[in-house]
């Protein structure tokens, strides 16, 4: 069943004032190169697409406290690659990469309400090895990959 044009509208205006704050938070992506920034802030405008299209029949108030709770959590976990990212050749304890993998996860999980599949944990791992080989590409897209699920 589509939903009607109003909805729609409705959505699209919600998705674009949230979406700002993403494209307007350069410190969301401060470590990442420009390919890498662009990826995860679309990973973010994504998110905050569906959130908005899942909340466009309920009233303002309503759907702008979900809209306010998706939206931090996208933050949280844009701030959390982008940090891990940056980690890379700094001589950090493992407690702070633990920390932030685990604020990742648990923020990744509220957002989706679902547990990351035992396949994308895997994810974890190769970002821990190419951390290890200083590899940023490869660390990077792990954690892309960790994040995202087939129907965002």
């Amino acid at each position: 069943m589509e939903e009607p044009v109003s909805d729609r509208r409705v959505a699209r205006r919600r998705a674009r004032q949230w979406a700002e704050q993403l494209m307007e938070n350069s410190s969301l992506r401060s470590n990442l190169d420009d390919d890498e920034a662009t990826q995860l802030l679309n990973w973010g405008l994504a998110r905050i697409k569906v959130t908005a299209l899942d909340t466009a029949a309920l009233p303002d108030e309503e759907a702008e406290t979900r809209l306010e709770k998706d939206s931090t959590a996208v933050k949280l976990i844009m701030q959390g690659i982008n940090d891990l990212v940056g980690s890379i050749g700094q001589p950090l304890t493992f407690d702070v990469i633990d920390d932030t993998m685990t604020r990742i996860l648990k923020n990744h999980r509220w957002l989706t309400n679902e547990a990351p599949a035992p396949s994308r944990l895997k994810n974890v791992e190769r970002f821990n090895q190419a951390r290890q080989q200083e590899d940023r590409a490869a660390a990077f897209q792990s954690l892309l990959a960790l994040i995202e699920t087939d129907n965002p």
